[in-house]
C-alpha cells in the first residue's frame, strides 16, 4: 500500500489500520469459505473485501475483472 500511496495510485490513508482491516476481513471470510458456508463464495468474499477498503484507498469499489 505504501508504494501505491507514494506513486499516487492510492489515496493517503492509515496503512496500519487498513492492513488490520484487510487481515480481519480475509480471516473471517476465509473461514467461511473453508467451511463451505453457502452464503459466501469466492466472488462474494472478493467484492466484500474490495468494497470495504476501496474508499480508504480512493479506488473504484467494484472488484476488477481478473
Amino acid at each position: 500500500m505504501e508504494r501505491g500511496i507514494e506513486s499516487g495510485e492510492f489515496t493517503a490513508c492509515d496503512v496500519d489500520a487498513l492492513s488490520t482491516q484487510v487481515l480481519a476481513l480475509c480471516d473471517g471470510l476465509g473461514i467461511r469459505l473453508m467451511l463451505d458456508d453457502p452464503r459466501v463464495d469466492l466472488s462474494t468474499a472478493r467484492s466484500t473485501i474490495w468494497g470495504a477498503i476501496a474508499p480508504a484507498l480512493g479506488i473504484d469499489p467494484a472488484f476488477p475483472d481478473v
